[in-house]
């Protein structure tokens, strides 16, 4: 019972870290993506690779430097404890709405998964290593809205 116990609380705390990633790349918060992460957490992505709390802080403004807003939706989560912490998979929808040369409002739509590497600190669990894997991607016109 204790070994299910602790598997659970696991398993929520790294969804948390999951979710605290998401909503800090949809709010622009650098500060918070960058503490989801061990000091020397790394993220790889088809934009490149990302290390170090100092370049993880700044994916945030990137992303909003290239989207008018985003919405991304943690889906399934999958982890398994390892010696010094837990890999998982995480699935996650991706949406990025932005205006194309024409002016119609667009969402670029990405269905990803993210491999991850968790790490126990003293500060509780963080993301030692993310890589991303685009699955497929679909953009189509959106009705924007306000906010």
């Amino acid at each position: 019972m204790a070994d299910d116990q602790a598997a659970l609380l696991m398993a929520i705390a790294l969804r948390r870290v999951s979710e605290r990633y998401a909503y800090a790349v949809d709010s622009g918060d650098g500060d918070l993506l960058a503490a989801q992460f061990t000091a020397d957490g790394v993220v790889e992505s088809p934009r490149g690779k990302f290390e170090g709390r100092e370049q993880l802080h700044g994916i945030p403004a990137m992303v909003a430097g290239r989207y008018l807003k985003t919405f991304h939706a943690v889906l399934n989560q999958v982890v398994e404890p390892i010696d010094g912490g837990a890999e998982g998979e995480t699935y996650c929808i991706a949406r990025h709405y932005f205006r194309d040369p024409a002016g119609r409002y667009l969402c670029y739509e990405m269905t990803i998964r993210y491999q991850d590497r968790f790490a126990r600190t003293s500060d509780g669990w963080k993301l030692a290593r993310r890589a991303l894997t685009v699955v497929g991607t679909h953009t189509y016109e959106a009705q924007e809205t306000p906010n």
